[in-house]
């Protein structure tokens, strides 16, 4: 083993140790509570999960995986660490700024209210959130903490219209943070053709944005995927349905949420553009050599949205809030109303992170911790796989077994356009 992984960590941990030594120097004002116990949580996990491969790739007690070469398990799990430590800083960077305060303020409610949807479904145990300014909006799934990172467009300080993508994004988080849920869905659809299964977190993500925002968010993602290229415009990447259809699962959404109106005129303006866009027919799949036909991948990407949706409604009895934004035809209006809407006091309880001997939970202003957990845990089977396998450093575990350990769970970064960059 090259020593040199042992140096970078090194490096990393004492920077993770001087940024939880500079938070805990205010640790109760709010966001440093949070950065302090986000930060000293990432530590510990960050430690431990090296450590992990460090030691079995050492002793052999991992097994080797072609595709999966020591060095590259132990250059991703670092680059890992040090991404999300950039965004601790970032996040400590901006909330400095006295002219950044009130829109992140704003995003965070907005976060926490989406978020909430799922938590009072009985979907996850209580969570946070917390925001920052990025170049798009994103999400950072996070396995160490019952926190979702998202990132917000800058222009949201001057557009509301771009705080409308934080529902999808909330919607990642769920789908990955709801026992079961994943399988579920999958359970829900056809095996076959592989791509939709490929999209169905996406189709989640999409459905769960309308069923929290409303029309309004449909127009929005009209809005993000008209400025992308042709190519992009009828492109399959293996995650993500065409932008030439995806509208129509916010269209046929919105119109089994009882927004009649507003769907018909979406799916309108979608013809609309899609007319501009020379109509297309045929879409290429995902690492398939065989076209077929985006009528077919329409029809197909609606159903599923209509099967989520009757799922978390009749089985997991998850109510529609009252929605950011009502039916109606007039997409102007519709956007305009939002704007109106988004001026309002929002009453909703924001949940930070905090620091308990030795655990971490949520918890709001007032409130006493939620969701408590041993700090750096992932609270999943992995926590216990690590410790077995410490436990019996005989018990040789083959690649199949240590790549889940690895991946954690999904942490790369995600955002409404595949912008996951810096992800394993």
């Amino acid at each position: 083993m090259n020593p040199i992984w042992q140096d970078r960590w090194q490096a990393l941990e004492k920077q993770l140790q001087d940024m939880v030594a500079r938070y805990g120097k205010n640790p109760g004002a709010d966001p440093n509570s949070t950065l302090l116990a986000l930060t000293d949580s990432l530590l510990a996990f960050g430690k431990d999960q090296f450590n992990f491969f460090w030691e079995g790739f050492r002793t052999s007690q991992l097994l080797p995986a072609m595709m999966l070469p020591q060095d590259h398990v132990l250059r991703a799990t670092l680059d890992q660490v040090a991404f999300d430590m950039a965004i601790i800083q970032r996040i400590e960077s901006q909330r400095q700024q006295p002219e950044y305060q009130k829109t992140l303020a704003q995003a965070d409610k907005l976060a926490q209210a989406a978020l909430n949807v799922a938590i009072d479904g009985g979907l996850l145990p209580q969570c946070g959130v917390l925001t920052y300014f990025n170049k798009s909006a994103n999400i950072r799934l996070i396995p160490y903490a019952p926190l979702a990172l998202i990132g917000v467009p800058f222009s949201a300080e001057t557009t509301a219209m771009d705080f409308l993508a934080i529902p999808h994004e909330v919607g990642h988080f769920v789908y990955h943070h709801s026992p079961g849920l994943a399988a579920a869905l999958h359970a829900r659809i056809p095996l076959y053709p592989n791509w939709i299964n490929r999209w169905i977190e996406e189709i989640f993500a999409d459905v769960y944005g309308a069923l929290v925002a409303g029309p309004v968010i449909g127009l929005s993602f009209q809005h993000i995927l008209t400025d992308n290229a042709q190519e992009k415009f009828i492109a399959d990447d293996g995650a993500h349905p065409p932008d030439a259809i995806r509208p129509f699962a916010y269209c046929k959404s919105l119109d089994h949420l009882n927004h009649p109106k507003a769907a018909a005129a979406l799916e309108k303006s979608w013809g609309t553009r899609l007319a501009e866009r020379h109509q297309p027919k045929m879409f290429q799949p995902h690492n398939s050599s065989e076209a077929a036909t985006l009528a077919d991948a329409q029809m197909l990407l609606e159903n599923t949205a209509v099967d989520i949706l009757t799922y978390l409604q009749q089985e997991r009895l998850v109510n529609q809030p009252a929605p950011w934004s009502t039916d109606s035809d007039d997409l102007t209006l519709l956007l305009d109303n939002f704007g109106t809407w988004l001026k309002k006091p929002l009453k909703v309880d924001w949940y930070g992170l905090t620091a308990v001997a030795g655990q971490i939970g949520v918890v709001k202003a007032g409130g006493e911790p939620e969701n408590l957990r041993t700090k750096g845990s992932t609270q999943t089977w992995r926590d216990w796989f690590k410790a077995q396998s410490r436990q019996n450093p005989n018990l040789h575990v083959p690649a199949q077994a240590w790549t889940p350990i690895f991946t954690t769970g999904h942490w790369p970064v995600k955002g409404p356009e595949g912008n996951s960059d810096g992800g394993l």
